[in-house]
Parts: structure tokens; sequence; C-alpha cells
């Protein structure tokens, strides 16, 4: 597997995990969320394996695509921008989800398997690091439309295949 068939996969594996985020969240009252909790601490840990790998990729050999020859200037930067603001939000999002889960007052099992945290943590700290998590996940979910509708744009406006970039080969026949 190459480098970029690897990305294309890793690209979509997180970003399925994000709508099931989006999707499926635990009551308020997470100490009773039972089984909702389990699955997203579950799907939580996935998805930092996932922003791991990716992050070292792009920390060892930067963004994976171009801008592309017939972006107009300002969008070059944008593209580039708004590549750099997505590899850095993830790991945010995971991070801030991560100490939610360790401050939290009660113990939290990832798909009722792998212990997340002992159950020593505050309320109080708890609520906070919930409440900034909550904060970071809706940005990066504006991000990730916006990343979306400007490479629609690209793909239709400028018919420079841009969806074809980061699809797998067999959705090509419809773009």
């Amino acid at each position: 597997m190459n480098r970029r068939t690897l990305i294309k996969w890793l690209h979509w594996l997180s970003f399925a995990l994000l709508i099931y985020f989006f999707a499926v969240e635990p009551d308020d009252d997470m100490a009773d969320a039972g089984a909702a909790l389990s699955t997203h601490a579950g799907a939580g840990v996935l998805l930092a394996l996932v922003t791991g790998i990716w992050l070292f990729i792009w920390l060892r050999k930067g963004l994976m695509g171009r801008a592309g020859p017939k972006l107009p200037g300002p969008t070059k930067q944008f593209h580039r921008l708004n590549h750099i603001a997505l590899q850095i939000g993830v790991p945010i999002v995971v991070a801030s989800g991560a100490f939610a889960g360790l401050a939290a007052p009660f113990a939290i099992r990832a798909f009722d398997v792998l212990p997340i945290n002992p159950g020593f943590g505050g309320k109080g700290i708890h609520d906070f690091a919930t409440e900034i998590h909550e904060i970071v996940f809706d940005a990066l979910i504006i991000l990730i439309i916006v990343h979306a509708l400007f490479h629609i744009w690209r793909h239709l406006r400028l018919k420079d295949n841009a969806l074809r970039i980061m699809v797998p080969k067999i959705l090509h026949r419809w773009l």
C-alpha cells in the first residue's frame, strides 16, 4: 500500500468515526450513559490511533496534496491553511476527549473492555473538560464542512477532479 492509498483510508476512516460522533452522543448524565459512553470511548480510541498514524505521516512528510494549478491565487493559500487546520484540529479534538474521559468521576471502559480511567476525577473538572471537548468538536465539524464544500467547488467549478483524488477508485466512474 502506497502513502496516497493509506492517506485515503485514514481520511475516510476518520470521517466515518467523526460522523458517528456527530450522530451518536452519550446522554448528558454521562455516568448513566452505559453502552453509548462505552462505544463513544471505544470509537475515540480508534480515532486516536488513526489520528496518531496520520499525524506521524504529516510530521514526517508534510501535506499530501498540492493546491493544484487551476486554483486562483488566494484559494491556494486557503487550501494549504485549511488542510493544516484539519491536521491540527483532529488531534486537538482527540486530546480534549481524552482529557474529558480521564477527568471523569466514574470509570469508563472502551467498548466495555479497555479501561480508560480509574474514575477518580472530579465532577467540576470533568464538566469543564466535556464542555471544551464539545466546543472544539463543533469547530472541527464546521472546518470539515468548509473543507468538503471547497473541494466540491473545485471539482464542479474548476473541473480539476479534486474529488477523484480523495475517493477510492471504485467511485471514480460517478465523478
